[in-house]
């Protein structure tokens, strides 16, 4: 806009306020074009906002396609000592008496210490190499003892093995003696250690005596065993998945039999857990319906609509989303096909779910899979044909949100590119007006400077 300024000292008109009227009205409908660009931009954060929404319902849905959401167990362990357990979903629901007798162990083997006085005694002063040979669950190691090799040189040779069967050697100070200890990192029988015939570290010539005789074995590599409402058991670790589906068994304390270590197993299904997934769709759901009605929504007593109102997007993702959620589930096996058959209906008044929570748990605890096919069904159910329309419609690509505010967008530049050219017309309308009332202010100018000089004259003569 022009910042020229006219002095209507001959006329007495404040041309400056005249242009600055006249120009009001011929901004108007630029005024109007700019307030559809705030409409749009605001649709623009209203469909972000939407998609935000949405990926909540998304992510409340993706949780409720898949068994881990419906069949949760809980358990409970009656004597904590003797083991812990954990369910999973595919456990069945029960109690289950487990009596442990013994616990699988690793095996440890200790050298006598004799002759050794402290960790830095020399085991092979013999002046050439031996050889220290052991096998560990059936995989044998024969390692070279060089000349000078002291009892914690054996100790590490055997730790830092590339070949390592997986033992640990230690040194142990027993008060009177240093004792190399071999321990198995792994239980069950198996897992033996014996020290072999090829070892030629045997007290001879200046060595110290680490052939078998010399080793004690004082711990004994063994199996767990237990039993399951009376069915023996054995197995090589404490940590025990694969006797009851779904139930890791983690053996703490046993006893030998006639009375071992009992405890009692129970299994029960998690429906709380189950419940609040469920009522985390409903929520995430009302959340997206409450938007599009009071975006979508038109007030004719006052005239006012909300930010999306007219937006045929909007109102296809209303109608969409509430078909899937309230609509008949077909081809399902059990006796579900809709929600408020699980006492979740839809309220008329404000379009969300409500949920009948004791009807709810009625269904849980007698019809648990139905509820779970009702939900999960992988060409109907509930919760995947939401997962699925929400995927689609927020698809960076070619989703219906993103064309729209793409569309959008794009209103948004050809509006902005014509209040540009207007806004140059104007300037230019406006430096007219200011040249042309500019040179009429002359023009008065001189005519009154004329009747001032006429004036003078008549005066005069």
């Amino acid at each position: 806009m022009s910042s020229f300024t006219i002095g209507g000292l001959s006329t007495g008109i404040d041309y400056n306020e005249l242009i600055s009227k006249l120009m009001e009205v011929k901004r108007q409908p630029i005024t109007i074009l700019e307030n559809k660009v705030t409409t749009y931009n605001d649709r623009m954060s209203s469909y972000s906002e939407l998609s935000s929404k949405l990926s909540s319902l998304k992510s409340a849905a993706d949780k409720l396609k898949y068994d881990y959401s419906f069949y949760v167990n809980n358990t409970t362990v009656s004597d904590e000592t003797v083991l812990d357990a954990t369910a999973s979903g595919t456990a069945s629901v029960g109690n289950y008496s487990i009596g442990v007798t013994s616990l699988a162990s690793e095996e440890k083997e200790a050298h006598s210490g004799t002759g050794l006085t402290a960790s830095t005694t020399i085991v092979n002063n013999s002046g050439s190499d031996k050889v220290f040979q052991y096998t560990y669950a059936g995989t044998q190691r024969s390692l070279t003892v060089a000349n000078g090799t002291t009892l914690d040189g054996l100790k590490n040779l055997i730790n830092n093995d590339a070949s390592n069967p997986s033992v640990t050697a230690t040194t142990v100070n027993d008060g009177t003696n240093y004792r190399l200890v071999i321990t198995g990192n792994s239980t069950g029988s198996a897992k033996s250690i014996t020290v072999d015939a090829g070892t030629t570290l045997d007290g001879n010539n200046s060595t110290i005596n680490f052939t078998a005789a010399t080793f004690t074995q004082n711990k004994t590599a063994a199996n767990a065993a237990f039993t399951v409402d009376g069915l023996s058991i054995s197995r090589s670790t404490n940590s025990v998945s694969d006797v009851i589906t779904g139930l890791t068994i983690n053996l703490k304390k046993a006893a030998p039999m006639p009375t071992p270590a009992t405890a009692t197993i129970s299994v029960a299904a998690d429906n709380a857990s189950i419940k609040e997934q469920i009522n985390d769709f409903v929520s995430a759901y009302n959340d997206v319906m409450s938007f599009l009605k009071t975006n979508t929504a038109y007030d004719s007593a006052t005239g006012e609509s909300g930010i999306l109102s007219g937006e045929g997007t909007a109102r296809s993702i209303q109608n969409r989303i509430r078909d899937i959620a309230s609509g008949d589930v077909a081809g399902l096996s059990g006796s579900l096909s809709m929600l408020a058959e699980i006492g979740i209906s839809t309220d008329y008044k404000t379009g969300n779910l409500v949920i009948d929570s004791s009807k709810l748990d009625a269904k849980l605890g007698s019809n648990l899979d139905d509820v779970a096919e009702l939900f999960q069904d992988s060409t109907n159910g509930i919760a995947t044909g939401i997962f699925d329309y929400i995927g689609d419609l927020t698809s960076t690509v070619d989703g219906a949100i993103t064309l729209r505010k793409d569309g959008l967008s794009d209103i948004i530049k050809d509006i902005t590119n014509t209040i540009r050219n207007m806004e140059f017309r104007l300037d230019k309308a406006e430096n007219d007006m200011v040249r042309q009332f500019t040179a009429l202010e002359k023009i008065v100018g001189n005519y009154n400077s004329i009747g001032n000089y006429l004036s003078n004259f008549s005066t005069k003569a």
